[in-house]
C-alpha cells in the first residue's frame, strides 16, 4: 500500500507541475505565431523567457523589501493601504521586472527589427516570469487554483506585457522621444495590473472581468496595429547583383552584403545584420549607364584622364569614361 500511495503522490505532483507549465507554454505560442511577417527566432524566444523566469528572485526580494514600507493589507485594511500595495509593492515590482528581461537582451538584439517584436518579446518574458509564479502557486494550493490561473492569471501576466511591449517596439523605432514612450506603455502596464488586483483582493471578482476583457481588446488592436507597421509584410526589392551594387555603394557599412529597398517604411535594409541602413547619398537604383565598363589595359606609355583618372588610350584626345577632352 506504502508503494501505490507514493507512486501516486509522485503522478499527482508531475501533474500538477503540467498544470502549471503548459499554460505558459500555450500562450508563448499564441503569441508568436501571431507575427506572421517574420517570426521570430526561437533561441531569442527562449531566452527571454528564461530571463523573464529568473525575474522572480529580484520580485520576491523587492516586493519583501516593499511590504516593510507597505505592509501587506489585511482584514479592515483600508482603501487606500489596499490601492498602495497592490499598485506599487506588487504591480509596479512585476512589470519593472519583466520590462527590465526584455530591455537587457532582446531589446539590443538585431532581431528586435519591427514593432511586433516588442509584443512578442514581453510576452515571452512575462510567461516566463508567469510560469515559475505558477508553479509556486499551483504546487502549494493544488488543483483548482491551477485550473483558475490557468485561465486567468497566465495570460493576464501576458496581456499587461503586451501593452508596454508594444509601446517599447514603437519607442525602438522613434528618434525622439523614446524615453517617454517606453514609460508610458510601463506606467499603462502597471496601472492595469494594479485595478486587477486590488478589486480581486476586495472580492470584486465580476468588477475585475471586464478589466480582463478590455486587456484583449486593447492587445487585439496593438497587434494589429503592430503587424499594419511591418516592414515585412511589403514585397522586397532586390537592390542590384553583388558586383555592381558594391561599386555604386549599395551595401551594407557592416558586412557589404548587397541591400534591399524595403517600400515601407522607405527605406534600405539588410537581410544579414538584420538591420535598417541610412545612406540616402550613396544608394541608388542602378540605370542600364551605370554598370561598369571595361578599363583599357594601360599601354607602356599610358596616359591618365585629368578629370576622372581613367586610362586614356592611345592616340585619343577624349576621355572614353567621362568625355573630358585631354590637354
Amino acid at each position: 500500500m506504502t508503494i501505490f500511495w507514493e507512486l501516486s503522490v509522485t503522478n499527482s505532483i508531475w501533474q500538477l507541475l503540467v498544470l502549471a507549465v503548459a499554460p505558459g507554454i500555450f500562450f508563448l505560442w499564441l503569441f508568436w505565431v501571431r507575427d506572421k511577417y517574420e517570426r521570430e527566432p526561437l533561441r531569442l524566444i527562449m531566452a527571454t523567457f528564461l530571463l523573464g523566469a529568473l525575474t522572480i528572485l529580484p520580485t520576491l526580494l523587492f516586493e519583501g523589501l516593499g511590504s516593510l514600507i507597505i505592509p501587506e493589507p489585511g482584514e479592515g485594511s483600508s482603501l487606500t493601504d489596499i490601492l498602495a500595495y497592490y499598485f506599487i509593492t506588487i504591480a509596479l515590482v512585476e512589470e519593472s521586472m519583466k520590462f527590465l528581461a526584455v530591455r537587457v537582451k532582446a531589446y539590443r538584439s538585431r532581431d528586435f527589427n519591427e514593432v511586433m517584436d516588442g509584443i512578442v518579446y514581453s510576452c515571452a518574458a512575462a510567461l516566463g516570469f508567469a510560469t515559475v509564479e505558477n508553479i509556486l502557486y499551483v504546487t502549494q494550493r493544488g488543483f483548482e487554483v491551477g485550473v483558475l490561473r490557468a485561465v486567468l492569471s497566465v495570460p493576464g501576466h501576458a496581456l499587461d506585457s503586451s501593452i508596454f511591449g508594444f509601446f517599447l517596439g514603437l519607442a525602438k523605432f522613434r528618434e525622439r522621444g523614446r524615453s517617454g514612450l517606453a514609460l508610458s506603455g510601463l506606467t499603462l502596464a502597471t496601472i492595469l495590473h494594479g485595478v486587477w488586483d486590488s478589486l480581486l483582493a476586495l472580492n470584486l471578482f465580476l468588477m475585475a472581468l471586464p478589466i480582463y476583457g478590455v486587456q484583449w481588446v486593447m492587445v487585439a488592436v496593438m497587434i494589429r496595429r503592430a503587424l499594419s507597421l511591418s516592414p515585412f509584410k511589403q514585397k522586397v526589392i532586390p537592390l542590384m547583383v553583388p558586383v555592381v551594387t558594391q561599386r555604386l555603394g549599395g551595401v551594407c557599412p557592416t558586412c557589404s552584403t548587397p541591400l534591399t529597398y524595403r517600400q515601407q517604411p522607405s527605406r534600405w535594409y539588410c537581410s544579414k545584420c538584420r538591420m535598417y541602413v541610412d545612406k540616402p547619398s550613396t544608394l541608388r537604383v542602378p540605370h542600364p549607364g551605370a554598370w561598369p565598363k571595361p578599363q583599357p589595359k594601360a599601354g607602356p606609355a599610358a596616359r591618365y584622364c585629368i578629370n576622372c583618372g581613367s586610362v586614356i588610350p592611345e592616340g585619343s584626345n577624349y576621355c572614353w569614361r567621362c568625355g573630358v577632352r585631354q590637354t
